[in-house]
């Protein structure tokens, strides 16, 4: 007789294993994603990253574009986490603020996601996180803007990406320094959002 609990104890091992081999292939994409531009980072480098064949990374991942998606996918997932439960735009703002200063890796990844999508549109993939992270934007902004949430949802977005490319690592600034500008700037925008209603 077949003894089910130990077939399914066997199956969940099995996946478990799969799933830590495929993340101990991962984070060393997510690691270099973070430190150079999505266009030069090749499969063959994540794959020597990794200290594995290119062959057998295939395996776990089709191509590039996915393996970013992907990367990016798993970043931001703690970060939309928080996000989608809070419902007031100030301490939204704030919490994605000091989120994106202080977690290196996605930062790193979502500048250089939008400093090089600027320029060839064509090279890197559309990105569903960050269309979450606007859309949570604009569903904030929709009793302020009913009828341009999503514009104002848009143009709020560029404007803290911008803040944050500026000023995180400005060199006048420490750390603390830094996030305190980004922070008191950011509530500025805010009061001008509020009386333009």
């Amino acid at each position: 007789m077949i003894d089910l609990t130990k077939l399914k104890e066997k199956s969940i091992h099995h996946e478990e294993k799969k799933q830590f081999n495929k993340r101990r292939r991962f984070d060393p994409a997510v690691h270099l994603f973070s430190q150079k531009p999505f266009s030069v980072v090749s499969m063959r480098d994540i794959a020597k990253e990794a200290e594995v064949s290119s062959t057998l990374f295939y395996k776990y991942f089709d191509d590039q574009q996915r393996l970013y998606i992907e990367a990016m996918k798993i970043e931001a997932q703690t970060m939309m986490i928080c996000i989608s439960t809070i419902h007031e735009l100030s301490e939204l703002v704030e919490y994605y603020i000091r989120h994106m200063f202080n977690e290196e890796v996605l930062y790193q990844m979502m500048a250089y996601f939008m400093l090089e999508s600027a320029g060839k549109r064509a090279a890197l993939p559309a990105n569903q996180e960050i269309s979450k992270l606007i859309g949570h934007f604009e569903f904030v902004l929709l009793p302020l803007y009913s009828v341009e949430a999503k514009r104002e949802s848009q143009l709020l977005f560029s404007t803290l990406k911008e803040l944050l490319i500026t000023y995180k690592n400005h060199l006048s600034f420490s750390n603390e320094q830094a996030l305190q500008h980004i922070l008191s700037l950011t509530e500025r925008y805010l009061d001008h959002l509020k009386t333009a209603e």
